[in-house]
């Protein structure tokens, strides 16, 4: 009867004492899981460094061919257009149909347009003209 009567009898202090070691572990398991998470929020860090680092280091490169290429375009290409498309307003003046074509790509010659540098026809330098939709 005695064993009855007692709050703490021997089945329910087993009972507390697994339940004292289940929490242990899983608090083990828990702070396993939080060191395991901090290496790999680590890991990604250093690895998006690294490739923000390597992308920075190929734009300073394309930047550098890019210019280089825009300057030879400048110096050599550029001109060469822009007297190449001179040539072609020249001929439109004699040919009516050739002059309707042209005037899709260039836009009208007028007044203004001839009397400004040939830098200026082009536009910006680099600038390709733009062509309209087809009807």
């Amino acid at each position: 009867m005695d064993s009855i009567d007692s709050p703490l009898s021997g089945s329910a202090l087993d009972g507390t004492e697994s339940t004292h070691r289940e929490l242990q572990t899983l608090r083990l398991t828990v702070q396993i899981t939080l060191a395991a998470l901090v290496i790999l929020a680590g890991s990604v860090g250093i690895m998006i460094f690294r490739q923000v680092s390597l992308l920075r280091r190929q734009t300073d490169a394309t930047t550098r061919q890019a210019q280089h290429v825009s300057q030879i375009f400048e110096s050599t290409i550029g001109p060469q257009a822009q007297a190449f498309e001179k040539l072609l307003r020249e001929f439109a003046e004699t040919d009516p149909e050739f002059k309707t074509r042209i005037a899709r790509f260039y836009g009208p010659p007028d007044a203004t347009q001839a009397a400004k540098a040939p830098s200026a026809q082009m536009g910006t330098p680099g600038a390709v003209p733009q062509t309209p939709p087809n009807p």
